[in-house]
């Protein structure tokens, strides 16, 4: 189902189905949400989700759902107590979170990659909000997260049509950070993660929720939520270890490095 290895303070979460492209089901999700926050008790700071065998998610498994008998009311359940809170636990984590997209990331697998904070990909990734082609909307909070990231305009076109793009629109679209030369990627993205994983704990937590709130506040109140912030940096664990470091010219020494 899953695959999970740590290196340094980079914890890799790769899903497991390649029968069904990995696709993900029900216990799929859950096991993604339980690995994310057992590792927020860790001291990982950074976590890439991925998936094996050349592909990212290609989607939710609709043939087991359909051979289970799924219902209306079933549906629903499931979307509200198992795809919704993985999702949000991906988009709320302590850690910073990199989706590596190496092959399809489609419907849910588009969705999860959105709740990540940042996206990189291989040069055959292939991105699409397939749920038009089964009748349905987008409902791992797409319809939130697309239009923040590519405007609504192209949200709207991918939402209805279900048309794939590739790497290079994507990139050009600011739907992924990076693009990896495919037979580089897995180095690639190591490298790229360590470099994350590698600044101050504080900074990338205080950073990430700094971001994620300011999403719905006006400048001023991000500029006092900054102050605040900043203070609980300077009144932590290294407090001004970086200044330090900055003036001396070498690099910080973070206590847990």
């Amino acid at each position: 189902m899953l695959k999970t290895s740590v290196s340094g303070k980079v914890k890799y979460i790769s899903i497991n189905r390649p029968e069904v492209k990995n696709a993900v089901d029900p216990d799929t999700m859950f096991a993604i949400r339980d690995e994310v926050l057992v590792t927020e008790k860790s001291d990982i700071r950074v976590i890439v989700l991925t998936g094996e065998d050349g592909a990212f998610c290609s989607g939710a498994d609709i043939k087991s759902a359909i051979k289970e008998g799924m219902s209306a009311d079933m549906a629903v359940e499931i979307l509200k107590n198992c795809y919704g809170p993985t999702i949000k636990s991906i988009r709320e984590s302590s850690c910073i979170i990199i989706a590596a997209v190496n092959g399809a990331a489609a419907g849910i697998g588009l969705d999860l990659a959105l709740a990540c904070d940042l996206r990189v990909c291989s040069e055959n990734a292939v991105f699409s909000e397939l749920f038009i082609k089964v009748g349905l909307i987008p409902d791992g909070g797409g319809t939130w997260s697309l239009q923040r990231i590519i405007g609504e305009a192209r949200a709207k076109e991918m939402t209805f049509t279900g048309m794939p793009i590739d790497a290079h629109k994507a990139l050009n679209w600011g739907l992924v950070n990076r693009i990896y030369p495919t037979d580089e990627f897995l180095n690639e993205v190591f490298s790229f993660a360590s470099q994350i994983s590698n600044q101050s704990s504080d900074a990338l937590y205080y950073g990430k929720k700094a971001i994620h709130a300011a999403q719905n506040s006006t400048f001023e109140e991000s500029l006092q939520r900054e102050a605040e912030f900043q203070h609980k940096i300077f009144s932590g664990k290294w407090g001004f270890e970086g200044f330090k470091a900055f003036v001396e010219k070498r690099a910080p020494k973070w206590i847990d490095n």
